[in-house]
């Protein structure tokens, strides 16, 4: 294996992490065209399997239908054209790769939701301090305590 190559995609990727699981519906904004004719191509689908999850060289599968054909799109996660993937929802799932997904049709390919309403429509290319409240008042606890320690130590 080429380490070298793969430091380079995740120098160049910058290190962001897109925690993407199987079982999400996720719609996906990737810049496509060549030189001055480009545009946003919006691909909305479901992550049926997730290969080295966390890793700059894995990828995930999106099933999805795209002018009434069906569809299955193989992404990099150190793929540069993303613009953005938001997460619109999330199904419980018990199996790592979602393949008998394919052979159903109709009510027989029904899951469960189990997404939050403020987990919905987010981007998950950002990081999960901008969402989340909670991680927002632990940064502001550390620093004020951070505050507090630096007073007391040089009185």
């Amino acid at each position: 294996m080429d380490f070298s190559r793969l430091q380079k995609v995740y120098a160049r990727f910058g290190g962001k992490r897109v925690d993407v699981k199987p079982g999400q519906y996720l719609e996906i904004h990737e810049e496509i065209g060549e030189g001055d004719n480009k545009r946003t191509w919006k691909f909305k689908g479901l992550v049926i399997k997730v290969w080295k999850a966390g890793h700059p060289d894995g990828t995930f599968t999106v099933r999805g239908t795209s002018a009434g054909v069906v569809v299955e799109k193989i992404y990099p996660f150190s793929f540069s054209k993303f613009k953005k993937i938001i997460l619109l929802d999330e199904y419980k799932v018990r199996r790592s790769k979602l393949y008998y997904i394919r052979d159903k049709v109709g009510k027989a390919a029904r899951m469960k939701s189990l997404i939050s309403s403020d987990r919905r429509g987010i981007d998950l290319l950002k990081s999960e301090e901008e969402y989340s409240p909670v991680a927002k008042e632990a940064v502001e606890k550390t620093s004020e305590s951070a505050d507090v320690e630096t007073t007391t130590a040089t009185e």
